[in-house]
Order: structure tokens, then C-alpha cells, then sequence
């Protein structure tokens, strides 16, 4: 039997080899060198061309000088495409906001290779703050193209900041990019061993002296994308301290996560396009806490960044003159005699937009909603306004995947309202159908015109054809899966109604349409529209 005394020493020196434990979980903590005043670190991340917000995180900064000499700003990424100013300068406006607002580090996200690596690497030249990425290797000489990180010191103070970029960066941007002449990748983002890539760059960093690790990354917490985002990077690493995330356009406060260790790791991320600032503090004590800002709620706006601003809108206004291409044939979406022709038959022009859209994304079929498309093109010199013209909404691209079943219910969802226009008129690459108006379509909708299912066996869409080599076709296999891309309106958000699509599997590259029509016409067809598209192909045979 156990006496009372007994138990009562033990239960002491449990509780002593508990406090001990727990004082030892700490021990990281209580051998840094705290600062002698407050670190504050701003940061954005997926601002994609929202310029205005520049002055106002700008101000911040000035603000927070006031108050303490340690200051940062960093970019989680995707701030050079998004918009029509970043795809007219290829970057450039962007990066001369960047530096007029003083930012000290960015990491790369998967936009900043929208322009292609040699791109990439002018703006690169051109960038104040320095470009941090621990996984971007240049695979015929085994070295980073970038610093991994940095440690920025604070009197004894050492922050580190590591830059990660996203291995889907090869899916989501440009694969060719980022391979040789024969396809073959030249560039790795270390998805196979990413883990241990940040793990090591982390220990590095810790060994030469950090008493704060943060991160600046692109990864987004998705976890539709395996382990390798946000959560995962907190939970299978140790040694970071907080994780700036960006990619997903998350929303996130300040979430805290255990890592390997058993470490708390905070995750925070500000949205996208300026909604907010993220405000990263370290204290004397050296307690770090975060928090987001909303844009709207900082008053000042630094007055040199401003001007910047007004000043680029006006180069770029100017600039929108600059030709892009020669078209060999007028090319129409609207006639005074029939209106907008482009939302109830096939149009050349229709087809030309299907086709950049499909070629720029590699995809086996391209849709476009007639809607979209918002101007003719005159025969001539086009020139970017003119590409504006025609597609000023800046959608984003998507791909996806879709049956063969799948995308016959499209069309014919498409179709249903013939002879009447419909901005979902869907103009198409690579597929061919036959569409009989006289048969009652057997779509139904709801009282908001959003696709509710079908009715009946007949359909209007018939001999539904896919060109599965240049001027080559078969008939589509309902069960068989396509490759599709089109706009993330269409095909993610199911605008015009398209209820159809609920389901499928769908990546938004975050590409706008015209960045990607621009890549076309210069990359692919060589700054020449072809004669072709001067009139329909047969793509799409309505019978009367």
C-alpha cells in the first residue's frame, strides 16, 4: 500500500518534471536577443496591379517610423500582373511603384513569371527591394537564382526573412517558360523535396545568429493542392516564427499552428488587391502579434508615391497607342443591320478569342461567352487600346476539366434561347456541332435564368465533333475528359446562368484575358491576325 506521503511526493515531482518540460519548450525563446524597440514589419501579398494602394502602405510606413526606427515592408507576391498596367508595361509600372514606396524585400509569386524568365530577370535588375526565394534553381547549373533569405538586424536583433515560391508555378503560369527548346523543365521549384528545402534554409539562417525567422511565401492555404501550401509548410518544418502567405487571396487574421516541434507557427495573409496591410509586430519582450488593416482605413497617402501613381496612368493612357499586331481582315462582333452577332452565331472574331484562349493555355478546347467579347476590330494596325476595346473586364483565365458529357450540356445550355442573343453564347476552338433551332430546347432554368436541368431526350446540339489534330476531327466521347479553358467567370463562378458546370474541376490561373490574348498574338501567331478569322470556319451550323 501507498501512503498518502508518497503519493503526494510523487504527484510534487510530476508536477516538477512538468514545469521543467514546459520552461524548457521556451528555452528558443528566452535565449534571443529581444529588440530595444518595437520591429514592425508591413506586408502585402496578390495586390495584382491594385496601384492605388502603394501610397497608402507608403504612409503606413512613414507612420510607423514615427514610433520606431525598425521598419520593414515585404510582398508575398503576384504584384506585377492583374491588370491592364501591369500587362502594358510588362511590369515595369509596377515595379517603379514598389520601389517608390520602400519596400525592403519580395519573394516571387506564380505571376511574376507571367512575362516569361528573361523578363522576370530585367525587372529583377530593376527592383530596390531585394528578391528572396529558397527554391527556385536554375537545374543546368544547380544554383539559386535568387538569395534564399536575408537577415536584417536590428541593433543585436537578427530577423531572418526566407522567400518561397510555389512549385505550381510551372502549371499555373507558362510551363514553357521554363523548359528548353526540346520541353524539357531547365528550372526547379523543388517540389520534390520542398520541405526539406525550407527546413534547411531555416536551420541555415538559425545557425548564422536569427532570433526571428519570418517567412514571405506563395502557397496559399488550399489544401485541394496536396501538403505543399500554408498549413503544411507550418506543420512539417520547424524554426519559423510567422508565415506572410499569399496565392490563395485568403483572408486570414492570425492563425496559429503547431509545427513539427510542437512550436507554435502564426499564419497570416491580407487578402488580395490592397483590401487590407498586414502589420507584423515584435515587441521588447519579444511577443509577436499581427493584424490586418484595411486599406480604406488609412487616411494619409504619401504624396510622392501618389504623384508616381497619376503620373504612370497618364504613360499609360499614352501608351495604349502602341501598336500590337497588323489583322489581315475586319474583324466583327456587332453590324448596325443585326446587332451584336457574336451572342447568338459563330463570328470570326469569336473564333479568334476562343483560339487565344485555347492556344496561350495549351488546353484541347476553348470556350468564350459572346458577352465578353466587346468590340470590332478594324482591318489594319491594332493596337493595344484597341485589344482593351475588346476585352475590358480583365477576366481571368481558367482551365479545367470536363467531360465529353459534360461539355455537350454546356452547348447545349448555350444554345437554349436561339434565335435570341444571349451573352453565354459560347464561341469555341477546337470542337464542331450542328445546333437545330427548330426543336424545342430542352433546357429549364429558374426564375433568376440559372440553369436547372434538362428535360426529355432531344437536344439541339447534334453532330458535336472534336478536333483532336488541325482540321482533324471525332466525334466527342461523352465519358472521355477534355482539357478546357476559358474565363474563371464561365467555368468557376458559373456566370450567365451556366449552373451546368457545378462540379467540374476548375484551376483559375489568375491571368486576365488580355494578357493572355496579347501573349498570343505576339508569341504564337507572330503579331499577324490571319485573314481566316475574317468570317466563320463552320464551327458552329445553325439550322433554321
Amino acid at each position: 500500500m501507498i501512503s498518502t506521503g508518497k503519493m503526494r511526493i510523487a504527484a510534487l515531482l510530476t508536477a516538477i518534471i512538468a514545469l521543467s518540460m514546459l520552461l524548457m519548450s521556451f528555452t528558443p525563446s528566452q535565449k534571443r536577443n529581444n529588440p530595444k524597440k518595437e520591429i514592425v514589419i508591413l506586408y502585402d501579398n496578390d495586390v495584382h496591379c491594385s496601384v492605388d494602394g502603394y501610397a497608402a502602405i507608403a504612409a503606413q510606413k512613414s507612420s510607423e517610423l514615427k514610433r520606431t526606427p525598425n521598419v520593414l515592408v515585404v510582398s508575398a507576391g503576384d504584384y506585377i500582373q492583374g491588370g491592364s498596367l501591369g500587362a502594358a508595361s510588362k511590369g515595369e509600372y509596377i515595379v517603379r511603384l514598389i520601389n517608390s514606396a520602400g519596400y525592403d524585400y519580395v519573394t516571387l509569386g506564380n505571376h511574376e513569371f507571367d512575362y516569361g524568365i528573361t523578363r522576370l530577370a530585367q525587372l529583377s535588375e530593376m527592383l530596390e527591394p531585394e528578391i528572396l526565394c529558397c527554391n527556385l534553381y536554375d537545374l543546368r547549373t544547380q544554383e539559386l537564382l535568387y538569395k534564399p533569405y536575408a537577415i536584417h538586424s536590428f541593433d543585436k536583433t537578427k530577423v531572418a526573412i526566407i522567400g518561397i515560391a510555389t512549385p505550381y508555378s510551372f502549371i499555373s503560369s507558362t510551363p514553357s517558360y521554363f523548359q528548353n527548346e526540346k520541353g524539357e523543365y531547365i528550372y526547379s521549384l523543388c517540389s520534390d523535396n520542398f520541405f526539406e528545402t525550407v527546413q534547411k534554409n531555416v536551420d541555415q539562417a538559425r545557425a548564422e545568429g536569427a532570433d526571428f525567422v519570418i517567412v514571405i511565401c506563395h502557397l496559399g492555404d488550399d489544401v485541394a493542392f496536396d501538403e505543399i501550401n500554408s498549413p503544411g509548410l507550418a506543420t512539417s518544418t520547424h524554426g519559423i516564427d510567422v508565415i506572410l502567405d499569399g496565392h490563395a487571396h485568403s483572408i486570414i487574421h492570425g492563425k496559429a499552428y503547431l509545427n513539427a516541434k510542437r512550436e507554435e507557427v502564426i499564419l497570416t495573409s491580407t487578402g488580395s488587391n490592397f483590401e487590407n496591410i498586414g502589420r507584423l509586430t515584435i515587441s521588447r519582450r519579444g511577443i509577436i502579434d499581427t493584424e490586418l488593416i484595411p486599406v480604406d482605413k488609412i487616411k494619409e497617402r504619401d504624396a510622392n508615391v501618389t504623384a508616381l501613381t497619376e503620373e504612370i496612368k497618364q504613360e499609360y493612357k499614352e501608351m495604349g497607342d502602341r501598336v500590337v499586331c497588323i489583322s489581315e481582315a475586319d474583324l466583327i462582333m456587332q453590324t448596325k443591320e443585326e446587332g451584336r452577332i457574336v451572342r447568338f452565331e459563330e463570328t470570326g472574331l469569336g473564333n479568334f478569342c476562343a483560339d487565344a484562349i485555347r492556344g496561350a493555355m495549351g488546353t484541347e478546347i476553348g470556350f468564350i461567352g459572346g458577352g465578353s467579347i466587346r468590340a470590332n476590330v478594324a482591318k489594319g494596325n491594332v493596337t493595344f487600346n484597341d485589344l482593351f476595346m475588346l476585352f475590358p473586364f480583365g477576366n481571368t483565365i481558367a482551365t479545367a476539366e470536363m467531360t465529353g458529357q459534360q461539355i455537350a450540356d454546356a452547348l447545349e445550355f448555350s444554345v437554349s434561347i436561339l434565335p435570341l442573343e444571349f451573352g453565354g453564347f459560347l464561341q469555341v476552338s477546337g470542337v464542331k456541332f450542328d445546333v437545330d433551332v427548330q426543336t424545342d430546347s430542352p433546357v429549364t432554368v429558374d426564375i433568376n435564368k440559372n440553369y436547372n436541368g434538362m428535360v426529355g431526350e432531344q437536344r439541339r446540339v447534334r453532330n458535336l465533333m472534336f478536333e483532336y489534330e488541325p482540321g482533324k476531327y471525332e466525334s466527342i466521347d461523352p465519358e472521355r475528359v477534355y482539357t478546357v479553358a476559358g474565363s474563371s467567370y464561365l467555368l468557376k463562378e458559373q456566370g450567365d446562368g451556366y449552373g451546368v458546370l457545378k462540379g467540374i474541376k476548375v484551376y483559375d490561373t489568375g491571368v486576365i484575358d488580355l494578357q493572355i490574348l496579347e501573349r498570343y498574338i505576339t508569341e504564337i501567331i507572330r503579331g499577324v491576325i490571319p485573314e481566316v478569322y475574317g468570317k466563320p470556319q463552320g464551327r458552329i451550323n445553325i439550322i433554321y
